[in-house]
């Protein structure tokens, strides 16, 4: 049997949120022996795994990071790629000195809590086995891929392969492709292959509301400004709705007259970035559905001028709401006019199976492809806790405990499982990434130490509290668009899973005021025993 290692802390995630909370737990806490685990050969969470062609962020480069990284960024460019943010995410973890307690290609299989130790015992798909005090689980919001079931789909003779899982190497030059799934790993591969490929056929279940990326070169003098402007910047971040570093509209779309919104979609479509388009132009698109339409209504008209074919711009323009995770591309609906890109509908004509050589649909048509590669988005937040058998206290199981949905005090701490904190797990802040992380970070230290200073071993949520954090965080949910738009911000886009909102949608800044508000309160929402 293998040695059983104790530890203060297992953290399992090699992401933005792995690589924060080992680093407090160490810096913070003084907790000298802390392991994380990463079923990557390296860390980097999302942007390890996401290799596809054109990945890259969608959150602008200056606050794509933490707040307290002050060395002067290697990029030079407004978003970055996949490469840049993994290299990023790794010097973080070396500059923290945590480096080197990730054990790689070890995957937790199983963590239970034992009532009479008050620890977590945990194991690998390796085999090793560690006890921990704190338990803690940075597992990503998109971290388990969404593979279909399509009958077949194991008979491809060709190259199939889900977004998320590209392989090193794979040379697409003159072959045809399929790529099913137009999201924002769909759009941005679609954009970024189609030149180089011999055929490339998007088949699309629903069609998306897309804008322009419009990355660029940040020169030395722009970014000595950024460098100069940190404070501000990020003064502006956390007290913001979404934390992306810019000022977002108080402005109601419907106050403005046709002219003027007109004005102001268009700079700020030319300007680019999705979540500029959805929150600098008009204050009320996320929470008016008559104000929500007037800039679906203006994307609609722009699908319609760019794409030169006017059945497939019409199959591209999309239908109802514009919400869920607003989406940006470079030159998506630009790529639709090559001639060897064509566009399937198969909302009204679904994929019936898969066969040795392509893709058949409903009504007999037949695809014959050389590379699959399935878009199809991921089992999102909670999607990779069922794939861990996790046991609280009494033999309480996780799986069961969220049968009816989801749910974490803040998104953190759960009722009956003993220092477990959920890192961006369901019912944290929908806001910019890395700047919720260190706020829902700055918290879990925070706690630890309430527990410590009181002189108990364990903290975590208050059953009651629990309940009532989530009926808020579903009824913040139902007061906006985003709750009649299908995603996977809703929990809706997986066969078999409920509707539910896995995020706090009221922002960051009264996400903070919440947790103030309870450390305020001694911390009343949570059990210290």
């Amino acid at each position: 049997m293998a040695e059983i290692k104790e530890v203060d802390a297992l953290v399992v995630g090699g992401g933005f949120g792995g690589v924060r909370l080992a680093s407090l737990l160490k810096s913070r806490l003084n907790l000298t022996n802390i392991i994380a685990i990463e079923k990557g050969k390296d860390v980097g969470g999302t942007w390890y795994w996401n290799k596809y062609p054109g990945a890259q962020s969608d959150t602008e480069s200056w606050v794509y990071r933490f707040s307290d990284d002050r060395d002067p960024p290697k990029w030079n460019t407004r978003y970055l790629r996949q490469a840049d943010i993994q290299a990023q995410i790794k010097d973080t973890a070396k500059n923290a000195g945590i480096y080197d307690s990730f054990i790689f290609e070890n995957e937790v299989v199983s963590a239970h809590y034992d009532d009479t130790r008050n620890r977590w015992d945990i194991a690998t798909d390796k085999g090793l086995l560690f006890s921990a005090t704190y338990f803690v689980t940075a597992l990503g919001i998109l971290s388990r891929p969404n593979i279909p079931k399509h009958p077949g789909i194991d008979s491809f003779k060709g190259v199939a392969i889900h977004s998320a899982r590209w392989p090193e190497g794979l040379d697409l030059t003159g072959k045809r492709v399929a790529v099913v799934g137009t999201g924002p790993s769909g759009s941005q591969i679609t954009a970024t292959i189609h030149p180089i490929v011999k055929q490339l056929t998007v088949f699309q279940q629903r069609a998306q509301y897309i804008t322009p990326v419009n990355n660029r070169t940040i020169s030395a003098e722009e970014n000595e400004e950024i460098s100069r402007n940190h404070k501000d910047i990020w003064d502006l971040a956390f007290n913001s709705l979404f934390a992306m570093g810019f000022s977002e509209s108080k402005k109601s779309a419907l106050e403005a007259t046709e002219d003027e919104r007109r004005e102001v979609y268009e700079r700020v479509w030319n300007k680019g970035g999705g979540f500029r388009f959805f929150f600098e132009t008009f204050g009320d698109l996320g929470t008016s559905l008559e104000a929500n339409e007037t800039a679906a209504a203006f994307v609609r008209g722009k699908i319609a001028a760019i794409v030169q074919d006017p059945e497939t711009a019409k199959l591209l323009q999309p239908k109802g709401a514009y919400g869920g995770r607003p989406l940006c591309a470079e030159r998506y609906y630009e790529a639709f006019n090559s001639p060897n890109v064509s566009l399937v509908d198969i909302a009204t004509n679904p994929i019936t199976e898969v066969t040795p050589s392509g893709i058949q649909l409903q009504d007999g048509q037949e695809f014959e492809f050389d590379v699959i590669v399935w878009a199809t988005g991921f089992d999102a937040v909670d999607g990779a806790y069922y794939h861990i058998d996790i046991t609280g206290r009494n033999g309480a199981r996780l799986d069961e405990a969220w049968k009816d949905g989801p749910n974490a005090l803040y998104g953190l701490s759960v009722a009956n499982f003993p220092n477990l904190f959920t890192i961006s797990g369901p019912g944290g802040p929908f806001a910019n990434i890395p700047t919720s992380i260190e706020v829902q970070g700055n918290f879990v230290a925070e706690l630890i130490e309430e527990a410590n200073q009181r002189g108990t071993k364990t903290v975590e949520a208050e059953p009651t509290a629990q309940a009532q954090w989530d009926q808020t965080v579903q009824g913040v949910s139902k007061q906006t668009v985003f709750d009649q738009v299908k995603s996977w911000i809703q929990s809706n886009n997986i066969e078999g899973k409920q509707k539910y909102s896995v995020f706090y949608l009221a922002g960051l800044q009264d996400y903070r005021a919440k947790l103030a508000e309870e450390a305020g309160a001694k911390y009343s929402s949570f059990v210290f025993a």
